[in-house]
């Protein structure tokens, strides 16, 4: 996902309308993905580049492919206090962490400022984020090592980085503070506090329950399932279900960010004012 709201209202993530025969099978599923590309092909007027667009679109495909068997990537964030990489994102008290997501302008005054500190009117919203600085971390090592990178390289690739598509705008990275309770990976198994996500699911099916009782998804299980459904309509993105976002810059290089999810009907607090792309990978 990475990282964009998602409006679930009137969606089979938070209503019963969903096609019972996408459970059936991950090859239903890429029937439908089949679909989804032509889709995704319909009123672009002037496409970007179009091997972009291209490699894009394989990244989806490629993402919804799961492979059960396969081997797990075991170096996801861990976000907890003692891990010295985030030494730095924790607040005072150790119980709020400071997260990031990259929006355009219009998104942020739209959809993030109105809402600070407001679980109450945030229940049909999904906010991707990253934890605080992997991202920012990674591009300022991208211009330190192409320091003749125009803004629209580095927005480039951020993008695929981040697995978002390339006709997508973004202008400026938005900061939040949240308590990590209220946090959760997009796999199989939510928690936190691993580095690895499973393929598989266990005999129990996870509860996700944030830090207030507004926040809380009162079934997992649909809503993962679903979050794989969105991935591969037009307009949205690849979605890995494995805890970190899809790196489509090549074909060797898959593992991106390592994303999470703010649970739906959480609070969060924006840190100061959102800053343009570039500022904040220099700074």
């Amino acid at each position: 996902m990475s990282i964009l709201n998602i409006n679930l209202a009137n969606h089979p993530i938070v209503t019963p309308m969903i096609n019972k025969s996408f459970k059936k099978s991950i090859t239903l599923f890429l029937v439908v993905l089949g679909g989804s590309v032509c889709l995704l092909q319909k009123g672009v007027t002037q496409p970007i580049e179009t091997s972009l667009q291209e490699r894009y679109r394989s990244a989806i495909r490629d993402a919804a492919l799961v492979d059960e068997e396969g081997k797990d990537f075991d170096n996801l964030i861990q976000i907890t206090p003692d891990n010295p990489f985030l030494k730095s994102s924790w607040d005072e008290t150790q119980t709020r962490i400071l997260v990031v997501t990259w929006k355009s302008q219009r998104t942020y005054d739209q959809y993030i400022k109105p809402f600070s500190n407001s679980p109450e009117e945030k229940r049909n919203k999904l906010t991707w984020v990253t934890v605080a600085p992997q991202v920012k971390e990674f591009c300022k090592q991208y211009l330190r090592n192409n320091p003749n990178a125009t803004e629209a390289d580095l927005n480039l690739r951020l993008k695929q980085y981040l697995g978002l598509d390339p006709k997508w705008n973004y202008d400026v990275f938005v900061e939040l503070w949240v308590n990590p309770k209220d946090l959760f990976r997009p796999c199989v198994d939510p928690e936190i506090t691993d580095t690895k996500c499973n393929r598989k699911w266990g005999d129990e099916i996870p509860k996700v329950i944030g830090a207030t009782p507004d926040a809380s998804i009162s079934d997992y299980k649909l809503f993962f399932e679903n979050l794989y459904y969105i991935s591969i309509r037009p307009g949205l993105q690849p979605f890995t279900g494995l805890g970190y976002t899809y790196d489509w810059s090549s074909p060797n290089g898959r593992v991106g960010a390592s994303e999470f999810i703010l649970i739906p009907g959480a609070a969060y607090t924006i840190n100061g004012q959102p800053v343009p792309t570039l500022k904040y990978c220099q700074s």
